[in-house]
Formats: C-alpha cells, sequence, structure tokens
C-alpha cells in the first residue's frame, strides 16, 4: 500500500475546493462533509460524462442507465467522472477532478495493476 497517491486531482472551484486522490487500492475524496473512501474492488465502473445541463439542451435527458447519484460538487454543470461501485448503500458518485479524461486515466491505470496482483 502507498502512502503517497499516485494521482491527485487538486482543489479548484471545479471541485468546490476539494481534493481527490488515487491510491494503489482505493480512490479518497476530500470533502468538506470528511474523508470519503472507496477501495478498489467495490470499484465496477468508471466514465466520464458530459454535463447534464448540456445533455439537457440537445434533448437528452440522461435517463439512460439512471441510477440515485451522491454528486460531490458541480458535476450537474460540468464534465465530470462517474463512479459506479458495486457494495455500499452509496452505489454511483458523480465528481468533477481538475481534469476528468485525465484523472479517468489515471484511475484506470491503477485500477489495472491492482487487478493484476
Amino acid at each position: 500500500m502507498t502512502r503517497a497517491p499516485s494521482h491527485t486531482s487538486r482543489s479548484t472551484v471545479k471541485s468546490i475546493w476539494q481534493e481527490y486522490r488515487i491510491y494503489d487500492d482505493r480512490v479518497e475524496f476530500d470533502t468538506h462533509f470528511g474523508m470519503m473512501t472507496v477501495p478498489f474492488a467495490h470499484i465496477k465502473r468508471i466514465d466520464v460524462s458530459e454535463s447534464e445541463v448540456e445533455g439537457l439542451l440537445k434533448g437528452d435527458l440522461h435517463l439512460k442507465g439512471f441510477r440515485p447519484a451522491l454528486k460531490l460538487d458541480w458535476a450537474n454543470f460540468l464534465e465530470h467522472v462517474v463512479l459506479d461501485k458495486n457494495k455500499g448503500h452509496i452505489r454511483r458518485v458523480l465528481f468533477t477532478p481538475e481534469d476528468p479524461e485525465t484523472f479517468k486515466a489515471a484511475l484506470d491505470a491503477a485500477l489495472a495493476l491492482y487487478r493484476e496482483r
């Protein structure tokens, strides 16, 4: 287990000044309500999604595959990451890292290494 994160999305206005970190075995969300940790063993899927407002303007209601979600920041209004879990009370987390595509790529790489072990 690494003590230092392999990737950090620093706190910005997009994330409402919250920081998101990727470690060798988990993702940590340092939120205004406390630390939320998602072990890699609980991650089912990760996607990058457009702003829901942008989708609505195009006529996409985002109803396909709809699941209730915990939104940590401005995820409705900006491109964001969708993290689906297979365990726990909260099964979907939406959050807006500094660069959603880069965060997803870093998380995909860390997950691949974790699952090889």
